[in-house]
């Protein structure tokens, strides 16, 4: 599969350096912002074991033209250390890498490295472009809402409707309820605060991300979906596979777009079988296990990084191939019960990113990889 170079990563810190009088290697110094150099890789998320090749392109002060000068740079990761060219990782992970010479420096490229690339289905119905819609459902809650297990009665209630295949469900375990929630997260508190203005209390039942259900009721998250899901079929479906391990939890997705658009992908780490003893307002043992809590957003934890990064304009027909490298930041969170949600979003009549389409997978049993084909309108 063609990665394209789009991967929301972790923020991480770019490096540039100096050239010395004496002809000696580089020093760290300055950013030299001209952009003389520029640096790319002809693949930015590889397999451990795999190798890259990275390419350096220079200005010609006189000419203007672009110049090959890869065999006269020296490659640096993020922590100074020189790279080989071809570079073969030795660890998973992220790299960024940045090319020097002279007193210039290039762009910082970041290279995935995967312990294992989560393989795509097939595309059952290339031609097709007719996908089902599903809005992202976000139940905002907390381990001190006496209320919120009513709403998780109703979400239940809610998935044994016709509704169900039209929305795929987050909770939101962040602010004043969810002091001492095991369901708590950096990135729900992120979520929360991007939201925070529809949150007039808990529980609260948001779609994407401008819209909400008028109360917790059944009958208010059924007219709160009839308002938002397109039944005729959405701007763009996606495919996607999942794999992992205790520490990294990898995504690999496609994007085939149904109208021509610019749009944003971002994926979300989900885990499911949280046990909380401590809910308020138990009634029910179920009401004590957290399901689909938000866990992890690629990229940096910020209120404006919800939506993730642009991936530019797609035309009808198109697809569009990228990465996701989701860490395990915590010993108490369970693997092997992670999915990974991706969410397209694309401008709305406001001006606003706003969520377009949703595709949810789960690990398989025993944290073993598994994928999710386009869901196509029946």
């Amino acid at each position: 599969m063609k990665i394209a170079k789009f991967f929301a990563l972790l923020a991480c810190a770019s490096f540039a350096f100096v050239a010395c009088e004496n002809g000696e290697e580089p020093e760290p110094g300055p950013s030299n912002t001209s952009g003389d150099l520029t640096l790319t890789a002809d693949k930015t998320t590889i397999e451990l074991g795999e190798s890259v090749t990275f390419t350096v392109m220079q200005k010609d002060e006189e000419t203007g033209a672009e110049v090959d000068v890869t065999k006269e740079v020296t490659l640096y990761d993020a922590d100074l250390n020189k790279l080989s060219n071809p570079f073969t990782p030795t660890t998973s992970g992220s790299i960024n890498v940045t090319a020097t010479k002279g007193k210039y420096t290039s762009n910082t490229v970041t290279v995935t490295v995967m312990a294992q690339m989560p393989k795509l289905p097939a595309d059952p119905q290339p031609e097709n472009l007719a996908f089902n819609h599903r809005v992202v459902l976000i139940d905002h809650t907390g381990v001190n809402c006496g209320y919120c297990p009513e709403a998780t009665d109703n979400l239940i209630a809610l998935s044994k409707t016709e509704w169900h295949q039209h929305y795929n469900e987050v909770t939101c375990h962040a602010g004043g309820f969810a002091t001492g929630d095991p369901g708590n997260s950096a990135a729900a508190n992120a979520l929360m605060q991007f939201q925070n203005s529809m949150i007039a209390g808990y529980p609260t039942i948001c779609l994407n991300f401008y819209s909400k259900a008028a109360s917790r009721a059944v009958t208010a998250m059924k007219s709160a979906l009839e308002a938002n899901v397109k039944t005729d079929g959405a701007d763009v479906g996606i495919s996607l596979a999942v794999a992992g391990d205790n520490t990294t939890i990898y995504c690999a997705a496609q994007v085939k777009a149904a109208q021509s658009k610019e749009y944003k992908v971002v994926a979300w780490l989900l885990e499911s079988g949280i046990y909380s003893p401590n809910q308020a307002g138990a009634t029910k043992d179920y009401h004590r296990i957290y399901n689909y809590a938000l866990r992890n957003i690629s990229g940096e934890y910020s209120r404006n990084n919800v939506a993730g990064e642009s991936i530019g304009v797609l035309e009808a027909g198109q697809t569009y191939d990228c990465a996701f490298s989701l860490p395990i930041v915590s010993t108490k969170w369970n693997w092997e019960n992670m999915g990974v949600l991706v969410i397209v979003s694309a401008k709305d009549a406001n001006n606003r990113w706003e969520v377009v389409n949703s595709a949810y997978c789960a690990l398989g049993e025993g944290g073993v990889a598994a994928s999710k084909a386009y869901e196509y309108v029946e």
